[in-house]
């Protein structure tokens, strides 16, 4: 079960999708999302970091969705695979 919403990093995939997050997007961009959902508790800048960081690795986790790609200086896109998908 996800801790927030469908999961931090298929929310940040749906808001992109739905023009909401533009890109390329970065945790500041992230938390604004945060706050306008009002989840409690709120997830942590370090959670956020990291859940950003592992999904933009190929060397993280074979199991974890690699949703996003680093494009540098903090900021990430969605990968191509995941663009326009209602459903992640």
């Amino acid at each position: 079960m996800a801790k927030f919403g469908i999961g931090l990093n298929r929310e940040v995939v749906a808001e992109v999708n739905a023009g909401k997050i533009k890109e390329p997007f970065s945790v500041a961009d992230v938390k604004k999302m945060i706050q306008r959902k009002a989840w409690k508790p709120a997830p942590s800048e370090k959670y956020v970091n990291s859940c950003l960081a592992d999904a933009a690795s190929n060397s993280h986790s074979h199991t974890y969705g690699k949703y996003f790609e680093s494009v540098g200086e903090g900021k990430y896109r969605v990968r191509r695979a995941y663009k326009g998908n209602k459903r992640q």
